[in-house]
């Protein structure tokens, strides 16, 4: 069953809700002005908006101002406008609610960035951990498949022997073709995947060269995430990549260290 997509669950919550809140101010509406009850309006949008992102609250800025219209201005149940006050409390809303739309999520973002460099920073420590405690290469390898939401993760040495792979079936996978740049994980190709975080890994994987003596080492990467890497786990990755070799620099007989 495909799960339902938050941004367009927010777009129908908007939506409903400022209609919702139109109906529900019906018996205020004799009370006092159009333009008071805007305000309740306006916080709607704003929440939605914060929370949705910015198609929700395009939606429910949209929607506030129609429901303004329809419920709470005279002549009632109509889209039309009669009253000059009624016309400058509808116009202020729907600008108001465009422009809060138009800046919705920006802290969200802020916070979900926040979240993925901590998750980074987390994944860095962890690898830093398990190489000085001598964890096996296949549970560091396993630990950075799922910081990195990758589908595999297989170390050769220059012979093409593999070192440890994770999960392990894929050990007897055939190499990608596709070399990958150690700065920024892209691939040679002239046309780039591009997910909703950022680039993605190339269809069928790639692989990462780590240099060093006595013989240098290929990282193999295959993706299982369609949204792609942020510039930051890109980063974030490499630097893991290249404190695994540094690790096994010292080590005279690669073979030994994995088993």
């Amino acid at each position: 069953m495909a799960r339902q997509d938050p941004e367009s669950l927010w777009i129908a919550i908007g939506a409903l809700g400022a209609i919702a809140l139109g109906v529900a101010l019906i018996p205020f509406r004799t009370l006092t002005s159009a333009s008071n009850l805007a305000f309740g309006f306006l916080v709607l949008t704003i929440v939605v908006a914060e929370v949705g992102g910015r198609a929700a609250g395009l939606a429910t800025a949209v929607g506030s101002a129609l429901s303004l219209n329809f419920f709470l201005t005279e002549p009632y149940l109509t889209l039309t406008i009669n009253r000059p006050d009624d016309i400058v409390a509808f116009v202020a809303l729907a600008v108001s609610g465009l422009i809060a739309a138009a800046f919705g999520r920006r802290r969200a973002r802020s916070s979900e960035m926040l979240g993925r460099a901590r998750d980074d920073i987390e994944a860095l420590d962890q690898l830093a951990r398990s190489l000085t405690t001598g964890a096996s290469l296949e549970a560091v390898l396993e630990d950075l498949r799922r910081a990195f939401r990758l589908a595999a993760l297989v170390l050769r040495g220059a012979d093409e022997r593999v070192v440890a792979a994770a999960p392990a079936g894929y050990a007897a996978r055939p190499t990608p073709a596709t070399p990958l740049n150690p700065r920024t994980l892209l691939g040679d190709e002239r046309h780039h995947r591009l997910g909703q975080r950022g680039f993605r890994l190339p269809e069928g994987g790639g692989r990462l060269r780590l240099a060093g003596d006595p013989e240098p080492l290929w990282f193999d990467l295959w993706e299982s995430d369609e949204e792609g890497l942020s510039k930051d786990e890109q980063r974030a990755l490499v630097v893991a990549a290249a404190m695994l070799r540094l690790a096994l620099q010292p080590s005279p007989t690669l073979s030994a260290r994995a088993s």
